[in-house]
């Protein structure tokens, strides 16, 4: 098995967490401090929180896939139906995709927060492809 990084997604994903946490900051520290959000302080904190936000939101929520190789499609699927169902996860049939393509998700609130796992599957190599914490949830159970 291997985990491999592709696109921008890491760099957005950072940018994402690093801005809103800082400006959060910024906000709280001003109206906390009584201080302008003009003024060094709320500044300053606002960066430092924001590239401990950025940080955190990039090692947890950025998407990476998981290169797997497989005997056969139904072999794999089902092998990896039960790990994946120890993690919350359940197939979702859903048209729109390609044949080729299984999604799985989680139910209600926790599906909402937690995005879909998505398995590609070619003739001998799977590729999974979701958030990091998921895969590496999953790389565990898999070993």
């Amino acid at each position: 098995m291997t985990a491999s990084n592709q696109g921008p997604e890491h760099s957005l994903t950072f940018l994402y967490y690093f801005g809103t946490t800082t400006l959060i900051t910024m906000g709280l520290a001003s109206a906390v401090l009584k201080l302008s959000p003009a003024s060094p302080i709320p500044n300053q904190l606002g960066l430092i929180m924001g590239l401990v936000g950025g940080g955190l939101g990039l090692y947890f929520n950025r998407s990476i896939t998981l290169k797997q190789p497989i005997k056969g499609h139904k072999v794999f699927l089902n092998q990896i139906s039960q790990p994946l169902a120890e993690l919350g996860y359940s197939q979702v049939d859903d048209d729109s995709l390609s044949t080729d393509i299984v999604m799985y998700s989680r139910s209600k609130l926790r599906g909402l927060l937690s995005g879909k796992i998505y398995i590609r599957l070619e003739p001998k190599t799977a590729y999974i492809t979701s958030r990091a914490v998921h895969i590496r949830g999953l790389k565990q159970k898999l070993q």
